[in-house]
């Protein structure tokens, strides 16, 4: 099962999409501009992703590493500080 939607771009880019529990919407990964180990089950990617920065009240601040999310504390919502698994992006085509 993939924890990642690859969305081609072109010219040697792709955006590697997930779904982040935290906001409840998908953020995304765009590669080269961030390090990926490769893996859709356990992917890590490097540096950490920071949306909405300029936006407290809909910060979200993690890194993925080994298909889990590591939330920074600087996060809106309740898991900030927290370490979460990465959701199977077919769990919620289901509906999960």
């Amino acid at each position: 099962m993939a924890k990642l939607r690859k969305d081609e771009v072109g010219q040697g880019r792709a955006f590697y999409v997930f779904y982040c529990p935290g906001c409840g919407n998908c953020h995304s990964f765009e590669v080269p501009r961030w390090t990926f180990s490769g893996s859709m089950d356990k992917p890590t990617f490097t540096p950490s992703l920071l949306c909405n920065q300029s936006d407290p009240a809909s910060r979200c601040h993690l890194f993925v590493t080994d298909g889990k999310i590591k939330y920074q504390p600087d996060c809106h919502h309740k898991f900030a500080g927290q370490t979460v698994d990465m959701v199977e992006l077919e769990d919620l085509a289901d509906g999960r």
